[in-house]
């Protein structure tokens, strides 16, 4: 327990004296002639066990959430360690996330302390898990440029208790109304919330290079890591967001240096890089206007004070799966990275997604940060820490269930969602999804909607609970007493903006129990026959789709 624990704040005079208040950006990290800062907590045993990922759960405004830690084999109560923390993605748990991201497995090798915080999970509707961050925008419509999402994507099993009733018309908000950076999630005023007071909790308890705190997460994680490099822009060395964004209207931009890298799917119609509106329905800021600027925020580049060339940013991976980075600026503060998949980690997960994040994140140093989000020459202030903290034996996060969702699909030797090899129905169509295929069902769209939104859908969208109301055909080749799989309606077709196309299909969703991306045998037991559930194309990302993986055709063979 930290409750009423007075903290003390380690700040040489050299740095004091060395570093202008001013400039507080970040600068490329030279070991030959880095100086570490070093946290308060040096000098303490380590509440975590080091070489072993350790959870433990912490209080903040009265809403407890958990988060794991794993501190290097070679850790020394002496020597300050960069610190980095991945947001997993909507849905998903620490320990998924954690084994998917890819960060951990280099902690050893790379010296610095990795930590995964688990989202907050007060929503009562079926159908979750629902971990999720309020930030950009995610609980906060309409925003300054309206709603946002389309009226037909109105989902009100997205609002979750914190929030107090969703009033919005489309109700578009779809995570935790808790502070998790923000009061509202969004702008810049009263910053403190979860992941701030995590951030000072780690600091406490290890000896923590102040210099050297990085942020990163995936899809609503990469959402937040946008919104954290806006508020903690003063403390942050770097963040790495992966397939994230803010929502239209809410973007903004740091208000001094911080580089940034964002890896975005070629096929990703979840939090899309290149258009504004999502298959589900949602709309968000464009990476180009991100980095750019436009009409609500000056854009990272030049809160950067970016000198724009775009360059190739080179990578041990380039040219896998149409893997490639460019760099926007001449000191590679601002990356843009694509390849050819989904709504995913880098290939999938694994090793290559934790290699392109910490390799961008330790290159930089934030010799400003003198800890607690002080800047050396600031008055010291008491830092919100985190209440009640404690280590738990083991990781108490519930397993993911859909025990309780009511049996949707009935079982049909050649009903839909078949394999293309094997032929589809007259009303389905091929559609890449995950990294396979599906027969598709195909959904029209209606002759009038909404003035000023795109075509509507003729059927329920997104992944909620609709079931058999949704508009979507409801036989297949499972068990159709046993199988929880269920359709869900999405803008989804082979190109890179389907729903302002007006191109709708249905596919089947699955519960993703494993870790990382393997969604599991039990996983694809719910898919039809020969088929597996796979993450990639979700926004929930504990919800898998089923996918076919023949040899006719693969998704690397489509140009998008």
């Amino acid at each position: 327990m930290l409750r009423g624990v007075t903290l003390s704040l380690v700040v040489t005079s050299a740095l004091a004296q060395d570093v202008d208040r001013n400039l507080r950006g970040s600068l490329p990290f030279d070991p030959a002639t880095h100086a570490a800062g070093k946290s308060s907590g040096c000098g303490k045993s380590s509440p975590y066990t080091p070489g072993k990922t350790v959870t433990a759960k912490g209080t903040y405004a009265g809403v407890s959430l958990t988060y794991r830690v794993y501190v290097p084999k070679s850790y020394n109560q002496n020597t300050p360690l960069p610190v980095i923390l991945q947001h997993p993605g909507w849905g998903m748990s620490a320990s998924s996330e954690e084994s998917g991201a890819g960060i951990t497995g280099y902690a050893d090798s790379l010296g610095f302390i990795s930590v995964t915080p688990q989202g907050a999970n007060d929503n009562t509707h079926s159908g979750g898990p629902w971990y999720s961050w309020n930030a950009a925008g995610t609980s906060q419509s309409p925003g300054a440029a309206g709603a946002t999402c389309t009226s037909k994507a109105s989902a009100p099993s997205y609002c979750y208790t914190s929030c107090k009733g969703c009033n919005d018309s489309p109700q578009c908000d779809w995570t935790t109304c808790d502070e998790t950076v923000t009061p509202t999630g969004t702008g810049t005023k009263d910053v403190g919330g979860f992941i701030p007071g995590l951030y000072n909790t780690l600091e406490s308890q290890l000896c923590i290079d102040t210099t050297r705190e990085f942020a990163a997460g995936e899809s609503n994680g990469g959402i937040q890591t946008y919104q954290l490099g806006v508020d903690l822009s003063s403390r942050l060395a770097a963040i790495a967001p992966q397939f994230g964004s803010f929502h239209r209207g809410f973007a903004m931009a740091p208000s001094t240096h911080v580089p940034v890298i964002d890896l975005h799917g070629t096929r990703d119609t979840t939090v899309p890089g290149n258009v504004s509106l999502s298959g589900d329905g949602y709309y968000y800021t464009t990476t180009a206007e991100i980095f750019g600027g436009g009409k609500y925020s000056k854009g990272w580049k030049r809160a950067n004070s970016c000198t724009s060339k775009l360059t190739h940013w080179p990578t041990k991976y380039d040219g896998q799966k149409k893997f490639n980075c460019m760099s926007e600026c001449t000191d590679g503060s601002v990356v843009r990275c694509s390849w050819n998949g989904g709504h995913d980690w880098l290939f999938g997960g694994g090793a290559a997604n934790g290699w392109l994040v910490t390799d961008f994140l330790l290159r930089w140093t934030k010799p400003s940060h003198a800890g607690f989000g002080r800047s050396a020459g600031d008055s010291l202030q008491t830092p919100n820490v985190l209440e009640d903290v404690v280590v738990l034996a083991e990781d108490d996060t519930p397993p993911m269930s859909w025990d309780n969702l009511p049996l949707v699909m009935e079982g049909a030797h050649g009903g839909h969602y078949g394999d293309p090899d094997q032929g589809c129905l007259s009303d389905e169509e091929v559609v890449f999804a995950g990294t396979g295929r599906v027969c598709a069902p195909k959904i029209g769209t209606s002759v009038a909607g909404v003035a000023g939104e795109p075509p509507a859908p003729t059927c329920k969208l997104g992944d909620g609970n609709a079931g058999k109301s949704n508009g979507c055909p409801v036989d297949a080749n499972v068990d159709g007493l046993h199988s929880r799989s269920r359709p869900v309606c999405v803008g989804k077709g082979n190109t890179t903006d389907p729903y302002t196309e007006g191109q709708f299909h249905c596919l089947l969703a699955c519960p993703c129990y494993g870790h990382g991306k393997e969604c599991g045998r039990a996983a694809d037991w719910h898919c039809p026959h020969h088929s597996r559930c796979e993450r990639g194309e979700l926004r929930n990302r504990a919800h898998g789709v089923c996918t076919y993986h023949g040899t006719t055709v693969t998704p690397e063979e489509l140009v998008v």
